[in-house]
């Protein structure tokens, strides 16, 4: 199973210098919560949203067609 959202906000995380620690006071949750989600690639749009304010990006959610690859 890919983990293509989880693999780029560890990513971001990297560049922008941040922890966990630091995206769960954004989540208002637990570090450990956060490194779960991250395993199971276990995120909502009102977490992601909140990550990426976290770590100063915009969130970009999207359709793409399986056959012709248009995106939406």
């Amino acid at each position: 199973m890919e983990n293509k959202m989880s693999e780029t906000i560890k990513l971001v995380m990297v560049k922008r210098d941040k922890t966990g620690k630091d995206i769960a006071e954004a989540l208002g949750c637990s570090s450990q919560a956060v490194y779960a989600n991250l395993k199971k690639n276990s995120w909502n749009e009102t977490q992601l949203r909140q990550i990426a304010d976290a770590l100063d990006c915009e969130l970009e959610i999207g359709f793409k067609l399986k056959d012709t690859g248009e995106r939406f």
